[in-house]
């Protein structure tokens, strides 16, 4: 899910042709074990996903009893959540919110837990999407991001396809370390607690070429245990996904003073 741009290379018209052309339906199950794990169950949980695209993961955590709500600026992936949760009547109904993830129409600490997929890549000023994660996350709720990791074949092959003018996902989107992820969370008041890889090039290749629903969520956790494994797979997997709590120091002011240092 690569969604949202604030560069003039990623529009919105190519946001709505890519969700309107996609079959694949694609649950990222690392968001969702993530969040049963930190929450200790999502039944009955307020969950936000920014930039949900088709809304495949939040759709599952809808069948597990959570309260779901996703944004996007596109409103053809909004059109398409909102039909595929309509067609399951037994599941909680998810609310969609067409918006600007560097504005979120949603009050101060609103939500148990926020998660984004390929979204903050696709920004100039990442540090405030987060702030505004932040803002609507409730104390001591969760924050998980997940983005392109920055030492990996994708990375290569992405430039070029960029300077080419022919990468799929809007057009422009960068990638980040594992350490440069952390540094973004604590910038915007939160507190990383894990840090972790998720799927391969060499996966990810094969899914667009010939399985389109192949899950990387067979393998993800392998060694996972470990903390030199999760160590070498935070540094070499195709994204990196970390894991912070809004302290309850995290205030207004404080993230009005953050914003104004950018």
């Amino acid at each position: 899910m690569r969604k949202h741009g604030a560069l003039p290379a990623n529009n919105k018209s190519a946001w709505d042709e890519l969700w309107r052309s996609r079959k694949r339906m694609y649950v990222y199950r690392n968001v969702l074990t993530t969040a049963e794990l930190y929450l200790e169950g999502v039944a009955g949980k307020t969950i936000l996903e920014v930039g949900c695209g088709r809304g495949a993961t939040l759709r599952e955590f809808a069948r597990r009893g959570a309260y779901t709500f996703g944004l996007d600026y596109s409103e053809e992936a909004l059109e398409i959540c909102r039909k595929l949760h309509s067609e399951d009547s037994t599941i909680l109904q998810g609310t969609f919110v067409n918006g600007d993830a560097r504005s979120l129409p949603f009050s101060d600490s609103s939500f148990d837990f926020v998660f984004s997929v390929g979204l903050i890549e696709h920004f100039e000023e990442p540090a405030q999407l987060l702030l505004e994660q932040c803002r609507v996350l409730k104390p001591e709720g969760h924050l998980l991001v997940q983005v392109p990791q920055k030492y990996s074949l994708y990375t290569i092959v992405k430039k070029v396809l960029i300077a080419l003018d022919k990468w799929p996902y809007g057009g422009w989107e960068r990638e980040y370390s594992d350490r440069e992820v952390v540094a973004l969370m604590k910038k915007a008041e939160l507190d990383p607690s894990s840090v972790y890889g998720y799927g391969s090039f060499f996966l990810a290749t094969a899914r667009y070429l010939f399985l389109p629903n192949l899950d990387f969520g067979i393998m993800w956790r392998n060694g996972s245990e470990l903390k030199t494994i999760r160590a070498v797979k935070a540094k070499t997997a195709l994204d990196i996904c970390v894991v912070a709590t809004k302290t309850r120091s995290a205030t207004p002011s404080q993230r009005e003073v953050l914003l104004g240092c950018q």
